[in-house]
Protein backbone atom coordinates (compact mmCIF):
# COMPACT_ATOMS: atom_id res chain seq x y z
CA UNK A 1 0.00 0.00 0.00
CA UNK A 2 1.42 3.37 -0.95
CA UNK A 3 -0.88 5.60 1.14
CA UNK A 4 0.93 7.69 3.75
CA UNK A 5 -0.46 7.49 7.25
CA UNK A 6 -0.05 9.62 10.34
CA UNK A 7 1.43 6.67 12.21
CA UNK A 8 2.32 3.07 11.48
CA UNK A 9 2.96 0.62 14.33
CA UNK A 10 5.73 -1.60 12.97
CA UNK A 11 6.61 -5.04 14.36
CA UNK A 12 10.39 -5.52 14.17
CA UNK A 13 11.88 -8.85 13.04
CA UNK A 14 15.53 -9.80 13.55
CA UNK A 15 18.43 -7.91 15.04
CA UNK A 16 18.75 -6.60 18.58
CA UNK A 17 15.13 -5.36 18.70
CA UNK A 18 13.51 -8.61 17.51
CA UNK A 19 9.88 -8.89 18.61
CA UNK A 20 9.58 -5.25 19.68
CA UNK A 21 7.29 -2.65 18.12
CA UNK A 22 8.07 0.86 16.94
CA UNK A 23 5.96 3.74 15.64
CA UNK A 24 7.00 5.23 12.32
CA UNK A 25 5.26 8.24 10.83
CA UNK A 26 4.48 7.89 7.15
CA UNK A 27 6.17 4.50 6.64
CA UNK A 28 5.40 2.67 3.40
CA UNK A 29 6.41 -0.80 2.22
CA UNK A 30 10.01 -0.73 1.01
CA UNK A 31 11.03 2.28 3.10
CA UNK A 32 14.00 2.23 5.45
CA UNK A 33 13.41 3.22 9.08
CA UNK A 34 15.98 3.84 11.82
CA UNK A 35 15.08 2.56 15.30
CA UNK A 36 17.60 3.35 18.05
CA UNK A 37 20.45 3.46 15.48
CA UNK A 38 19.43 0.12 13.92
CA UNK A 39 18.13 -0.05 10.35
CA UNK A 40 14.94 -1.90 9.43
CA UNK A 41 13.30 -2.28 6.00
CA UNK A 42 9.49 -2.03 6.07
CA UNK A 43 8.08 -5.10 4.31
CA UNK A 44 4.34 -4.76 4.84
CA UNK A 45 1.85 -2.04 5.82
CA UNK A 46 -1.86 -2.79 6.34
CA UNK A 47 -5.01 -0.95 7.38
CA UNK A 48 -6.80 -2.11 10.51
CA UNK A 49 -10.59 -1.69 10.34
CA UNK A 50 -11.81 0.80 12.95
CA UNK A 51 -8.34 2.22 13.69
CA UNK A 52 -6.91 5.55 12.53
CA UNK A 53 -3.42 4.10 12.30
CA UNK A 54 -1.90 1.26 10.31
CA UNK A 55 0.20 -1.76 11.27
CA UNK A 56 3.18 -3.21 9.48
CA UNK A 57 6.29 -5.33 9.78
CA UNK A 58 9.97 -4.68 9.13
CA UNK A 59 13.13 -6.78 8.79
CA UNK A 60 16.53 -5.90 10.27
CA UNK A 61 19.32 -4.78 7.94
CA UNK A 62 22.83 -5.49 9.18
CA UNK A 63 25.06 -2.45 8.66
CA UNK A 64 28.44 -4.01 8.02
CA UNK A 65 31.25 -1.55 7.39
CA UNK A 66 32.61 -1.52 3.86
CA UNK A 67 36.05 -3.08 3.50
CA UNK A 68 38.91 -0.63 3.29
CA UNK A 69 40.56 -0.47 -0.12
CA UNK A 70 44.03 -1.94 -0.39
CA UNK A 71 46.52 0.79 -1.14
CA UNK A 72 49.76 -0.34 -2.68
CA UNK A 73 52.79 1.81 -1.95
CA UNK A 74 54.22 3.62 -4.94
CA UNK A 75 57.66 2.47 -5.96
CA UNK A 76 59.87 5.29 -7.11
CA UNK A 77 63.11 4.78 -8.92
CA UNK A 78 65.75 7.44 -8.89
Amino acid sequence: MSKLSASVTVKLHGGPLDGKSAVSYGAVAGSLIDVNHHSYRVTKVENVPGWNEMVGSANWIDKKPLPKPIVKPKVTTS
